[in-house]
């Protein structure tokens, strides 16, 4: 077997071969992840500009694509004078609610232990202090990353912590309109009887994931509701510069790899809400989601977020569901049973300056909470 090697490539110069072994990577990662995907992440450096500073740290081994990290460029980590590298640059930290590197499955050793190797190399260009954002708290990738980091001697600290809703068929938890409150289950059978008398059909989910004219009328329902409104900053595809463009790649790059998914609530010929999903080896995230206003009453999102867990566990394969909604979304958070822990750390490669702020910061965070007289701080307080 050919040796490991590693190199830092921009973004905008990946060739159609390249895009090819990364896409192959996406399905064989660690930690599956269709926001690091070309379908993804590259078909975005086309539309957006905020992608232009992206790096690619690549790792191959027998012409075979091992391991994918994107990192930006910045000054100054958090109020110090030293630069570092970061995976929350100006388009991943909006754009992307899971940034856990590509590591080949079968090849996780050496392919961290080449993109640690690669990081901790001065001439390389990469700043010591690499940031790693939104990587999951448990599992696979998390203990392979930090069993190379303990191998290379690598620091590492860990800034920030915090769950989100889940959906795990593993776990041992009720299905998940049984998981609901005794009241919110109620809620959600009564309004659904409430829109499907107002609309005299019955409510259907199906999947048009595979149907290019569905996402256009994911579109059209969106910019139609208040996500469509400029004025309140909503946020819609249609309203944004350069999204249609770049979801209309996204979208049919991952059709084309039988990775999208398009649950579509109907009641009738009425659409009454959409969730689009992007698949990445056995799991499924909604990025986003919307639904037709005139139905506004009957609380559309709720039902509709309830029947697509249980489309995702009765009539898809996934292993897990991420609905990717930020902890503050309180209400939609509690239609999920099951929570999943995301951690962002520091990793200091090289350099007796940033090993010293990695390897510092923990002490003098229990000296403070000694001296205060309270309980020491977790990465979540001190984030």
């Amino acid at each position: 077997m050919s040796p490991v090697t590693s190199r830092l490539v921009r973004l905008s110069d990946v060739t159609p071969a390249e895009a090819g072994r990364w896409a192959d990577l996406v399905d064989r990662a660690l930690e599956p992840n269709p926001f690091l995907s070309p379908a993804y992440l590259l078909s975005a450096s086309r539309w957006l500009s905020r992608t232009s500073g992206i790096l690619l740290v690549v790792v191959e081994r027998d012409d075979r694509m091992i391991a994918l990290l994107p990192l930006s460029r910045e000054d100054r980590f958090h109020g110090t004078p030293l630069r570092y590298a970061t995976t929350a640059g100006a388009f991943l930290k909006d754009d992307a609610p899971l940034c856990a590197p590509l590591v080949d499955t079968e090849q996780a050793t050496v392919a961290l232990d080449g993109l640690l190797g690669f990081l901790a190399d001065r001439r390389n260009g990469v700043p010591a202090l690499v940031e790693l954002t939104l990587l999951p708290g448990s599992g696979a990738l998390h203990e392979a990353l930090h069993d190379a980091c303990r191998r290379a001697g690598v620091p590492m600290l860990e800034r920030s912590r915090f769950e989100r809703a889940f959906l795990d068929r593993a776990s041992d938890a009720p299905a998940p309109r049984d998981a609901l409150s005794r009241s919110k289950r109620k809620q959600v059978e009564r309004l659904t009887r409430r829109l499907e008398e107002a609309t005299g059909s019955s409510l259907v989910m199906e999947d048009r994931g595979d149907d290019p004219r569905a996402f256009e009328t994911f579109v059209a329902l969106e910019a139609a509701g208040w996500k469509g409104d400029v004025d309140r900053d909503g946020g819609a595809l249609e309203v944004t510069p350069g999204a249609v463009e770049w979801f209309t790649d996204v979208t049919d790059g991952l059709r084309e790899r039988t990775n999208l998914r398009l649950l579509t609530l109907t009641a009738g010929e009425d659409v009454v809400y959409m969730s689009l999903l992007l698949g990445a080896g056995g799991s499924l995230y909604s990025l986003m989601d919307t639904y037709d206003e005139r139905f506004a009453k009957f609380s559309p999102g709720v039902i509709g977020r309830v029947m697509e867990q249980e489309f995702v566990l009765g009539r898809t394969t996934a292993d897990r569901f991420d609905p990717c909604l930020h902890p503050k979304n309180v209400g939609p958070s509690g239609l999920y049973r099951d929570r999943r822990t995301l951690v962002g750390v520091v990793l200091a490669t090289r350099g007796l300056l940033p090993r010293l702020l990695v390897r510092s910061v923990p002490t003098l965070r229990r000296l403070r909470a000694r001296v205060a007289g309270t309980p020491r701080e977790t990465p979540e307080d001190a984030s």
